[in-house]
């Protein structure tokens, strides 16, 4: 993208990479405990990662049309994990 420089990117891209080791703990403790707080946690680290990632492959995407396909599966991702994890508030965890 050229209104963002590369920095910005990286960092979206590092805290991608963060997001990984953290959801995998977060949803170990969730499947351990059975806590709801630590199940929604990792749900929203999931997603905000997907959410960092999408920039990232968007502005490879504009030198390899290719990677068209990946930033519409990431969107994909985004949207009905956000609608799943809206969706589990309305019932009892």
């Amino acid at each position: 993208m050229t209104g963002r420089g590369p920095g910005v990117l990286l960092v979206l891209f590092v805290y991608f990479l963060v997001t990984v080791p953290a959801f995998i703990g977060l949803a170990l403790v969730a499947q351990l405990s059975r806590a709801a707080w630590a199940k929604r946690a990792s749900e929203v680290v999931l997603l905000t990662g997907v959410a960092a990632l999408i920039p990232v492959v968007l502005d490879r995407a504009l030198d390899r049309p290719v990677l068209w396909l990946f930033v519409a599966l990431l969107a994909v991702v985004l949207v009905f994990g956000a609608a799943m994890h809206v969706r589990s508030y309305r019932r009892p965890s």
